[in-house]
């Protein structure tokens, strides 16, 4: 209102003052046009505040997610964390911005809903937060750029399971429906035709969230680091502690990557060396008392992955091979390989646009297992993408409509989840997403701890 009044004011004053010089120069022959308005030009509007255009040219996006729950789940008290129906909210706020010297990237997520201390656990009994999801400096240099900040890595060449994305973290508020997540690092990225070079300075290692221990998605031993793991002498009577790490100069990782074109495929080739994704188990004697934490330990990760279009068919594979440091952990090669290809070119069904198939196998070797003394427990169950099968059926009927198949099952210990439903665009930005999840397993499996959580689901997306 303020600028407004402003801008009345000043538009006044010029009037004020300008139409008196025209009548003068009427009179006079000795002044012209230029000169007269020259005489007594108003100051020039004030220009708009960077920030301000930044908020202007902004993108949000509006999430209502509704769920409910088949059945009860067991124990159930009244906490909200684990009634039947549930409802989130979410506002996503996207904003760039540039000067000649650099880009500044904002993303940040707003969410509230009926869940308390599950999405946001370092807010207990809270349900509503914010958080960034992205905050970095980009600076462009001659064939190459330069990262500082929190930014989201995508580093793998799979669709549905990545081993060589090991550093991608995630918020779960629902572990099937994770939101991605910045990492701390300072970055050059060269560029070189269709290849690029990148290396990072991670000086901040962060784990993905999990669901907090009220979260009707925490299991029954509320540790989701360590589900599968198996008890054994007394580990099962003591309690497990978190291990912060201490964040000193000798802890920063560092990591390097490669991605080439050559002859129409995509190869990558990156290697890591900090703190390790998965956790441990340590154990210590303090005063004649057995101790146990879940640390996180250091080690090396060496990844490769390709991926070929042969006609109609797409074709790709990763591999990681992870050595810890000292055998506290199991030394191991993660291998995943899959294809995709547009079913509807075989069935040629009208009406339809496309159908696009992702089907990828995944499973490890273990070369050294875990051998040492302070680490006496194996927490190899715990690890996603052991001799498993990915699936996702996608068909897009046509640029408003689409439907969706979608699931994992690990063969090795039968378990599986599933994921069948369809969207619905409308508007210019508006879609409403309806799907149907569920799952199987026994008790102590990634996906049989969720057997009471299969859910329908309603989601809401508006785009401004």
């Amino acid at each position: 209102m303020k600028m407004k009044h402003i801008y009345r004011t000043l538009c006044f004053i010029f009037l004020f003052t300008l139409v008196p010089l025209f009548a003068y120069a009427q009179d006079s022959k000795d002044l012209n046009l230029d000169e007269l308005l020259s005489m007594d030009k108003p100051a020039e509007e004030k220009k708009e505040d960077p920030f301000s255009r930044m908020l202007k040219q902004a993108k949000w996006t509006w999430t209502t997610n509704a769920y409910s729950f088949v059945q009860s789940k067991s124990g159930q008290d009244a906490e909200d964390d684990k009634k039947n129906q549930q409802i989130n909210t979410q506002l996503f706020f996207d904003a760039n911005y540039k000067s000649k010297d650099f880009e500044l990237k904002i993303d940040v997520l707003g969410w509230a809903g009926t869940e308390k201390d599950s999405f946001w656990p370092d807010n207990p009994n809270t349900s509503r937060s914010a958080n960034f999801t992205q905050i970095y400096l980009k600076k462009d240099l001659e064939n190459s750029n330069l990262f500082f900040g929190y930014k989201q890595v995508e580093d793998g060449i799979s669709t549905l399971f990545s081993p060589a994305n090991h550093l991608a973290r995630a918020d779960s508020l629902v572990p099937t429906d994770s939101i991605k997540l910045g990492v701390w690092q300072a970055a050059w990225v060269g560029y070189d035709g269709n290849n690029t070079t990148e290396l990072r300075l991670l000086p901040y290692f962060q784990e993905s969230r999990v669901p907090s221990k009220i979260s009707r998605w925490s299991s029954k031993d509320s540790n989701e680091h360590l589900v599968g793991v198996e008890d054994q002498g007394d580990l099962k009577n003591n309690e497990v502690e978190d291990k912060k790490i201490s964040h000193h100069l000798q802890d920063m990782g560092g990591f390097f990557k490669r991605k080439m074109r050559v002859a129409g495929a995509d190869f990558l080739a990156s290697a890591y060396y900090g703190y390790l994704p998965n956790s441990s188990i340590k154990r210590t004697v303090q005063d004649y008392r057995t101790k146990y934490e879940r640390v996180h330990i250091k080690g090396a990760i060496l990844a490769t992955g390709v991926s070929a279009v042969k006609g109609s068919w797409e074709f790709h594979g990763e591999t990681a091979l992870q050595i810890p440091e000292n055998r506290k952990d199991d030394s191991f090669l993660k291998y995943v390989g899959g294809f995709e290809y547009d079913t509807n070119l075989f069935f040629k069904i009208a009406g339809i646009e496309t159908a696009k198939l992702v089907i990828e196998y995944a499973n490890e070797w273990v070369i050294v297992e875990q051998n040492h003394p302070e680490y006496p427990y194996r927490t190899h169950t715990s690890r996603a993408g052991r001799n498993s099968v990915f699936l996702l059926q996608k068909v897009d009927i046509n640029d408003k409509n689409k439907l969706f198949y979608g699931f994992t099952y690990n063969i090795s210990k039968d378990d599986n989840w599933h994921r069948i439903g369809g969207e619905h665009k409308f508007g210019s930005s508006n879609s409403v997403e309806v799907a149907y999840e569920w799952f199987n397993g026994k008790d102590n499996t990634q996906f049989g701890r969720w057997q009471e959580n299969d859910r329908l689901i309603v989601k809401f997306t508006k785009k401004f």
